[in-house]
């Protein structure tokens, strides 16, 4: 799934009239830009766009959005035109395929295009997955009804792991544990674990505790039901769980927090298993995804009170729990997973500045980490915000968008050079950034002084001469010394910056 084009014509956000040209031919696209440039309103009306075409809904906004899916003889060429003022929802959407970019479109149906009760659309990608680091749930909403569906199918037991993940997905901070446990499931060397100890210095895992609570759904009578009368992959899950626990308890008492209230008194389950080769005898059979997703639903089902991880560390001779570690290397690890369990072909990754709270050094290599971990990067397209000039350095400029503020209105763009080899002093005075300077404000501001005073037309005054004595002496210790090739051209500089001590007595 590649996006093309995308018009969004109606107000949206602080958006309206602005168009946004993606390349197809690149994995990632990152969009920069000031605070209020819109950045993140282009991810949230893509979001919000084939959400309502997945559930054959009214758009919330007009806007043109072309995009391909599949490739090669195969390839599909999908352009939708919405407008919400139409009375009827055909009136809404005029929507079109072709074989080639530039091929004869053929009109379909809104009907043809939302997803069938097997989850299937021929004209929609496969999955949109998303991603925000901040607090706010923006982009989470648009996913609530697709959760509440695959909640409604987990009751009923109607739900097969084996199968695709929901077509719309939202990772939150909590998956990053479930990533963890996945990665070490097999005993094999593997391009997960090695990446978690090179990168992280996570070595393994020492132990896993889970609390389970009773929900709110349940209707079991009988105090003997371990599992509150749980069904279908969530029950699959504890009874595979429950056996290699290390002396389970089960507890009433007051629930803190949760979807039962407060003060509230409840039934908890601890089960713990003491090391990571238990954890791979309870889940012998299950690949890393099925395992990740057992894990998800039964978090969905309300089921899962707590996950509790200790990871052994390079850094330290005692286990560390996962709360131990950084934002940035929680941060690191939800998206991983995001890409690794949840994505396949023709799919849609939006990243909300997933590198928040990476060092420089990560965050350079971040798009590279990646690139290792999107399983198909010839059918899958990763939409990025971000605001640090080190998350681009490697780009070319086909696969940057700018974002800037002309007066009421916001316009994106390409940069006119590639990112690739510029170095951050370059790229931060580029048109992406538009710094005019990268040095401090105070040490600029003396630059500018000295500059004033050296290039004064007329002869300094004895204050004058002083006051640039001074700002050399500050500036040069700084490396802001004067030099160049042409010994004439030197005295003549040193003459304006450097007034003798005669001149300054």
């Amino acid at each position: 799934m590649k996006i093309d084009f995308l018009h969004i014509k109606s107000r949206f956000k602080n958006l309206e009239n602005i168009k946004v040209n993606f390349d197809e031919n690149h994995l990632m696209t990152v969009l920069i830009g000031g605070n209020g440039s819109g950045k993140s309103n282009v991810l949230e009306a893509l979001v919000s766009i084939f959400r309502n075409l997945d559930l054959g809904e009214k758009p919330d906004f007009a806007y043109e959005v072309k995009y391909k899916l599949g490739g090669g003889n195969n390839a599909k060429w999908v352009t939708v035109i919405a407008d919400p003022t139409g009375k009827t929802l055909s009136q809404q959407y005029q929507i079109t395929f072709s074989r080639s970019i530039t091929g004869a479109n053929q009109k379909i149906a809104l009907s043809k295009v939302k997803r069938d009760k097997k989850g299937h659309s021929d004209f929609l990608p496969n999955h949109v997955f998303a991603y925000y680091s901040g607090p706010s749930d923006r982009l989470e909403k648009y996913f609530k009804k697709h959760r509440t569906n695959f909640y409604r199918k987990l009751l009923k037991s109607e739900v097969d792991l084996k199968s695709d993940i929901r077509p719309l997905f939202y990772a939150k901070p909590f998956h990053s544990q479930f990533v963890l446990l996945a990665f070490f499931l097999s005993k094999q060397a593997d391009q997960e674990k090695e990446f978690l100890k090179t990168h992280l210095g996570i070595e393994s895992l020492d132990s896993v505790h889970f609390v389970m609570r009773k929900p709110s759904w349940t209707q079991s009578k009988n105090k003997k039901e371990l599992f509150w009368g749980a069904e279908g992959v969530v029950r699959d899950f504890l009874e595979l769980l429950y056996p290699h626990c290390l002396a389970p308890v089960k507890i009433t008492r007051s629930e803190d927090t949760g979807l039962t209230g407060s003060d509230i008194k409840n039934e908890f389950f601890h089960l713990f298993l003491p090391s990571v080769d238990v954890l791979r005898e309870f889940a012998e059979g299950l690949t890393p995804d099925v395992f990740f997703k057992m894990l998800e639903s039964t978090l969905l089902s309300e089921i899962i009170s707590e996950v509790s991880v200790r990871v052994k560390v390079s850094s330290s001779e005692q286990p560390l729990s996962f709360s131990e570690l950084s934002e940035g290397e929680q941060q690191l690890l939800t998206v991983l997973g995001l890409l690794k369990f949840t994505g396949g072909k023709d799919t849609l990754f939006l990243l909300d500045e997933p590198d928040t709270h990476l060092n420089p050094a990560w965050t350079v290599k971040y798009l590279n980490f990646l690139d290792q971990f999107v399983p198909y990067s010839g059918a899958s397209h990763l939409l990025m915000v971000s605001h640090h000039p080190l998350a681009i350095a490697e780009l070319e400029k086909e696969q940057v968008q700018v974002m800037e503020r002309s007066g009421k209105d916001v316009i994106a763009f390409q940069p006119m050079e590639s990112p690739k080899g510029m170095g951050i002093n370059f790229l931060l005075r580029s048109d992406m950034f538009g710094l005019k300077t990268t040095i401090d404000q105070p040490t600029t501001e003396d630059i500018e002084a000295r500059n004033k005073l050296a290039g004064k037309p007329t002869s300094l005054t004895l204050a004058e001469k002083q006051e640039l004595q001074r700002l050399n002496d500050r500036l040069e210790p700084l490396g802001f010394n004067i030099s160049t090739d042409d010994p004439d051209y030197m005295d003549y500089l040193m003459k304006k910056y450097h007034p003798t001590k005669g001149d300054v007595s």
